[in-house]
């Protein structure tokens, strides 16, 4: 109407315009809802992509991922920058280390980084992709990794002689407990994948578990998270974030922290209580976890090393896991022969109430208390004991599934007996 009072014309002509004008809205409406209906179709899951398992259940911190509908590879690779030739169907995954928690794997990850042949993930230990970050995808996952890295060709034994891709792997100790679906998705992704699991003395273990434990729930952590580090508080660098400064703690809460977290600050019937909860309970279950992988892959895949042997032989144990990995015997010689033995010794991440030390200008507090946290359990003969009695059938059916796997070694059952299997 107001077109017609501004500029007088006949109806014929008015009624032709407003068809016009229809016409040209409904054809701008069908355009929008065919662009819709494309971009919905390019993020559907390509029929190359990984697909997470549909049995997949929310996400929680017992081991249950929410599943998750993967973009296109080939344009999510273009915007992340990874390499046409190293795009998600050509990355392969070669080794796990799936445990044990408190077992030796912060030492064995900080000695497979120093071999050229391996290559972790750059920023973290453990990743926990097919536990906690299962929702985030496939195309997150293999962004962990260092995409470009690459090897002498005489150290990469991949299936393709030419390729200088090195042997792709991670560490994360709680994996030995996934459910047996996820074990089986694994699997079915990754069918020559390496697996490596350190076995430790299931009282030593545990009580090295719940020191951890203690130490980072008198930092503020809930019992049971199992959060990395120490959990203390710390200021930033202004013009670096992500550089941290001296702890924020005066002398005075440093000292009374130490004192919290000091394993004689309990009494026996606490760390019996946390042994008996879940967590702990199903970590101490070797047995019952490593069924659960061997039954989605072969034996020769899967190798149980003897927490001991790395105290005893560390060169000769890390030589066996790296051939296990994929390096040549002679190339595995080399790497192990390169490392010093101050390196190879060193002990990473012990849970003792002996880490919160205080050295700047003001004061130093150094504890009086042996470095090693075996020593406060030795001291509390009626705890040890009901912790053996506790964990002693664990001991027992996982003995057993060594001695069915053909191993000649065997944890104390706490009967007597020696390392021997019988």
């Amino acid at each position: 109407k107001k077109i017609e009072y501004l500029f007088p014309m006949s109806s014929e002509i008015m009624s032709n315009f407003h068809s016009l004008l229809n016409s040209f809205k409904q054809n701008t409406a069908a355009a929008t809802s065919s662009s819709s209906a494309a971009a919905a179709s390019a993020d559907a899951p390509s029929s190359a992509s990984f697909r997470p398992s549909s049995s997949s259940k929310k996400r929680s911190r017992d081991n249950r991922c929410e599943s998750r509908t993967q973009k296109n590879t080939t344009s999510t690779s273009r915007k992340s920058g990874i390499p046409p030739a190293i795009s998600t169907s050509s990355f392969e995954l070669s080794f796990l280390v799936i445990g044990g928690q408190k077992c030796g794997t912060s030492w064995l990850n900080n000695l497979l980084r120093k071999c050229h042949a391996i290559s972790l993930p750059p920023n973290k230990k453990e990743i926990h992709f097919w536990d906690w970050h299962y929702q985030r995808g496939y195309e997150w996952y293999i962004k962990q990794f260092d995409l470009f890295r690459r090897c002498p060709q005489q150290s990469c034994s991949n299936s393709d002689p030419s390729s200088s891709k090195p042997f792709y792997g991670e560490i994360t100790p709680c994996y030995v407990v996934l459910p047996s679906e996820k074990i089986e998705e694994i699997s079915r992704i990754f069918p020559q994948l390496k697996l490596v699991f350190i076995a430790r003395d299931l009282v030593d273990r545990a009580w090295s578990a719940l020191i951890m434990e203690l130490r980072n729930q008198t930092s503020g952590l809930t019992a049971g998270s199992f959060a990395d580090g120490s959990g203390i508080q710390t200021c930033h660098n202004a013009r670096d974030p992500k550089k941290p400064k001296k702890s924020v703690m005066s002398v005075a809460q440093k000292r009374r922290m130490q004192e919290l977290s000091s394993p004689s600050s309990q009494p026996d019937s606490y760390y019996m209580e946390r042994l008996r909860n879940a967590t702990h309970d199903s970590r101490s279950n070797y047995a019952k976890h490593l069924r659960n992988w061997y039954e989605h892959f072969p034996p020769e895949t899967i190798l149980i090393v003897d927490y001991r042997d790395i105290e005893s032989d560390p060169r000769g144990t890390l030589s066996k896991i790296v051939q296990h990995i994929g390096l040549h015997e002679e190339e595995a010689r080399k790497y192990v022969e390169s490392l010093d033995d101050r390196v190879l010794g060193q002990r990473v991440n012990a849970a003792t109430s002996d880490q919160l030390r205080i050295d700047d200008s003001t004061a130093s507090i150094k504890s009086s208390q042996p470095s090693s946290s075996d020593y406060f359990l030795s001291q509390r003969p009626n705890l040890k004991r009901q912790m053996q009695k506790y964990l002693q059938h664990h001991a027992i059916e996982f003995n057993a599934l060594l001695k069915e796997k053909g191993y000649l070694w065997r944890l104390d059952e706490y009967d007597g007996n020696g390392r021997e299997m019988t």
